[in-house]
């Protein structure tokens, strides 16, 4: 099926919604750190008025969750990145055998244009929620672990 008008409008509902998950994801992320925050600096607290006492296992986990979670963000950004890039390096060397042959495209040529710049821009609509997911999956955890540990 061939690219149409309804398409674009569809992709850009779509790719609105997108971003507005992410903006509540984004939310619900920065809550969640704030009450994991809060409860690891009392844990801190209290492991420094009694470092018998302290919960070592709890601090001994804030590093290697947040390595591993800004680890896999920084991966979910990277292969955006590079769909972004093989989708923008097509279209400009599609476009530049159009300009050099001097003619405008046929509408096969155009369509093809069409559908890798709506994909380019689908994939940087969902690049912050893809980006975002792994660190709001371990916050929002940590936050409802904790909750409970209380």
């Amino acid at each position: 099926m061939g690219w149409t008008p309804f398409d674009l409008w569809s992709d850009m509902w779509i790719n609105g919604m997108r971003l507005a998950q992410a903006g509540w994801k984004t939310g619900e992320m920065m809550h969640a750190s704030a009450d994991v925050i809060g409860s690891r600096c009392q844990s801190i607290a209290e492991a420094s008025r009694n470092p018998l006492a302290g919960d070592y296992a709890e601090l001994g986990r804030m590093v290697p969750e947040k390595l591993d979670a800004f680890s896999r963000s920084g991966w979910a950004a990277l292969r955006n990145l590079e769909t972004m890039n093989a989708a923008a390096a097509a279209n400009m060397a599609q476009v530049s055998r159009i300009a050099a042959a001097g003619r405008l495209p046929t509408p096969v040529e155009a369509q093809r244009i069409a559908t890798r710049s709506s994909r380019m821009i689908a994939c940087a609509s969902a690049a912050a929620g893809k980006t975002l997911a792994p660190v709001h999956k371990r916050a929002t955890s940590n936050a409802r672990r904790l909750k409970k540990k209380k």
